[in-house]
């Protein structure tokens, strides 16, 4: 590829044909602000917040997908950029739906925080993964086998190659996790009775316990575990 020379702010730099303003800036440490750009994925410039000022054009340039020419003079910082930065990022929180959370964990039925428990399981802290997912689900290992995790299905990773095997994940540690004793807080003196002790009676056990309340679950059945105990196969 032919080597091109080109200006941005100021500093004469260096790049090759194909390169597009953004690689070239990049290279030098030179910022530009960007919202929807990832090099594993197609270009689009779909935000419009990456646009740059090139001598001699009228319009800005879409720096993500503008390819960078020799003896271009580019500007990343001017008062017109800033103000147009700023009147993209409008246009986008103008159709904000709010979903200010992760796809996935707005997908669970129960919310759990899918993305914080599948960072931590990534860096091998499992316990405080576990601690995460019983902040929601008492039950990992049973529901990780059965749930039909709508959660992989929202899973922003499936725009890039698959989604994250959310369910496994949660099943692996609440596995490890079955030996493991919750923290209780202080006794409170309260006593609480939950009629039924299938899931959603156990976890109701589970919270009123970890709170520091006593009670009991009870249950007209030989086991507690309801459906998970007799009716899933």
């Amino acid at each position: 590829m032919s080597e091109i020379r080109l200006n941005i702010d100021g500093r004469e730099v260096t790049g090759f044909e194909g390169q597009t303003i953004l690689e070239i800036a990049r290279k030098y440490e030179i910022e530009i602000p960007t919202l929807c750009h990832d090099e594993r994925v197609k270009t689009y410039g779909s935000c419009g917040v990456c646009i740059v000022e090139a001598e001699g054009s009228p319009r800005l340039l879409r720096s993500c997908s503008t390819l960078a020419a020799d003896g271009m003079n580019i500007r990343t910082d001017t008062e017109r950029i800033k103000n147009n930065r700023k009147t993209a990022l409008e246009l986008l929180l103008s159709d904000h739906t709010g979903d200010c959370r992760a796809p996935c964990t707005l997908a669970c039925p129960a919310h759990t925080d899918c993305q914080g428990y599948v960072k931590l399981i990534a860096g091998g802290e499992y316990l405080e993964a576990l601690k995460l997912i019983k902040d929601k689900v008492p039950l990992p290992a049973s529901i990780g086998r059965i749930c039909p995790h709508p959660c992989e299905e929202a899973c922003r990773r499936e725009l890039v190659e698959e989604p994250v095997s959310i369910a496994f994940l949660k099943q692996y540690v609440g596995d490890l996790g079955l030996e493991h004793t919750p923290e209780i807080a202080e006794p409170t003196g309260k006593s609480i009775a939950v009629i039924g002790g299938g899931a959603g009676g156990l976890t109701g056990g589970y919270f009123f316990r970890t709170r520091g309340h006593d009670g009991t679950v009870y249950e007209a059945m030989p086991k507690k575990g309801g459906m998970l105990q007799y009716g899933v196969a």
